[in-house]
């Protein structure tokens, strides 16, 4: 009997704090309203926040390689009468393209996104000796995505691109056919400028060039393009070292301080801003419930009377605000959700990343929910604590 007598207390706490909600359909209105703009603004920033994070995380760790593997060599400054007669090179052992499966088998090997072995020489056209570099096509492109060909894409071991440079000075252009090294192979392309060395190269496959140089499996340096944003570049560097320890293992810091400030910055504007967001949001309700409880002395004062005690009073205002946060939080996750591609489209300039969408929803309910009934806490105390002849005075 006691089980029924509290449940039957427990749903009509439910039944009067929704009639009250309806009661009083205007300051529940306003509560849903702040409650619907804090939580959509909120989500909506935060999907920008994260969309673009994403994608600069992503196009950086794309954006060429970040790590440089080169030989190891000892150098040996000469000079005779303080006349500098530069350096003698020594002890050095070449890289082969075997060590680009060493690369891959690293510890951290899921964050390596690419490894292109590279093979420097030169070529003779029309009496013109050209710097060429062997590549390994597929590679060399996932590494070189800055690379904008005037031609179609090589793929095959017969092919060329030639750059900027190279193509004006000997007046080649996509779709010739260049002889040396005793074969032709045919420029399928050629490469706009990049203001760079690129531009005095011509580029062929790696085999190709290995066989026509007589170079074996050797190659001069790998450039390595690798994930950063889930490990330290740092410790890939180190266990390719411990890997080649023959070999000089150089990262580009410069591209890790510059992805790490921009999401930095990223992460601290939304931040900042969805702080702001919720201590309004928060600060609206407690003002709105608290002056809703003084309003309300007379209501309160008949839920005495009828022998409701404070902590009765106390679950219904939880309950009312409860109810108008739980609405409110939907009706900003949907408009979070609408205006998510939109937002992020036209201010960062990136489509919109819905992985884990559905995890932030439920994070975003029910840090709603949290900070409703902890701004409702005081207010509720308040009416609970309102003396029952004092609230009888207003009936």
């Amino acid at each position: 009997m006691n089980i029924l007598r509290r449940l039957s207390r427990r749903m009509s706490v439910g039944r009067i704090a929704l009639r009250n909600m309806v009661r009083h359909s205007g300051r529940s209105l306003l509560l849903i309203l702040i409650i619907t703009v804090a939580v959509g603004v909120v989500m909506t920033l935060d999907m920008v926040v994260y969309s673009a994070q994403r994608d600069l995380e992503k196009r950086t760790d794309e954006y060429g390689p970040n790590i440089v593997v080169v030989p190891r060599a000892d150098e040996l400054p000469l000079s005779y009468g303080g006349v500098d007669l530069g350096t003698i090179t020594y002890d050095t052992e070449p890289l082969h393209e075997g060590d680009a499966k060493k690369i891959r088998s690293i510890k951290n090997r899921e964050n390596i996104n690419r490894v292109a072995p590279k093979l420097l020489g030169e070529v003779e056209l029309d009496g013109v000796r050209v710097p060429a570099m062997g590549v390994v096509w597929e590679e060399e492109l996932g590494v070189k995505t800055w690379w904008k060909l005037t031609g179609a894409v090589p793929a095959g071991p017969g092919d060329l691109v030639v750059g900027s440079r190279v193509g004006e000075r000997l007046g080649v252009v996509a779709g010739d056919t260049l002889s040396f090294g005793g074969r032709e192979f045919r420029v399928v392309s050629g490469l706009e400028p990049t203001g760079t060395q690129e531009d005095e190269l011509i580029y062929m496959d790696l085999a190709a060039a290995s066989r026509m140089w007589d170079r074996g499996d050797e190659v001069s340096l790998i450039e390595v393009s690798a994930w950063c944003s889930t490990c330290p570049i740092e410790t890939i560097t180190a266990q390719i070292k411990a890997e080649m320890p023959y070999a000089r293992v150089s990262s580009v810091q410069k591209s890790l301080a510059s992805r790490e400030m921009l999401v930095g910055q990223f992460e601290l504007f939304g931040a900042v801003l969805s702080a702001l967001m919720v201590f309004v949001g928060a600060l609206i309700v407690f003002t709105a419930t608290l002056g809703g409880v003084r309003g309300r002395r007379r209501e309160i004062g008949v839920f005495r009377a009828l022998g409701y005690r404070g902590r009765h009073i106390f679950r219904i205002i939880l309950t009312e605000n409860a109810v108008l946060g739980l609405i409110g939080g939907v009706l900003g996750v949907t408009v979070a959700v609408v205006a998510a591609g939109p937002v992020t489209s036209s201010v960062a300039g990136v489509d919109a990343v819905w992985e884990g969408a559905f995890a932030r929803v439920v994070v975003a309910l029910g840090t709603t929910l949290v900070v409703v009934i902890a701004s409702s806490l005081y207010p509720a105390w308040k009416a609970s604590r309102l003396s029952p002849a004092l609230a009888m005075k207003e009936i």
